[in-house]
């Protein structure tokens, strides 16, 4: 079971830093609309779940910048997020590009 808790953590913050390396969104989006998004693959997570992963993306591989801004958190995508998305680095914890989602 910890391996199956594991993969969706990883196979989230991969659709987490694709979705901020989406040029419509600027390299930024919030937990809300981060939350609509995984509904779109079945993943029915809390917002508080989904800042808890971008808080790790941020302290653990630096992929990410975060701001509180009320409810909501919201986050840019940084160097090492995108260079993991665009395969040229990969970062620990994160699922691949290119693996299934």
């Amino acid at each position: 079971m910890e391996d199956y808790k594991r993969w969706v953590d990883e196979n989230i913050r991969l659709i987490i830093l694709k979705d901020l390396a989406d040029p419509k969104l600027e390299g930024s989006t919030n937990t809300f609309l981060l939350q609509k998004r995984l509904e779109c693959f079945n993943y029915r997570k809390s917002r508080d779940y989904i800042r808890n992963q971008l808080l790790w993306l941020e302290r653990e591989v630096g992929a990410v910048q975060t701001r509180d801004e009320g409810t909501e958190t919201s986050a840019i995508i940084t160097r090492a997020g995108r260079d993991h998305v665009e395969r040229r680095c990969y970062l620990t914890g994160v699922q691949h590009p290119g693996d299934p989602e």
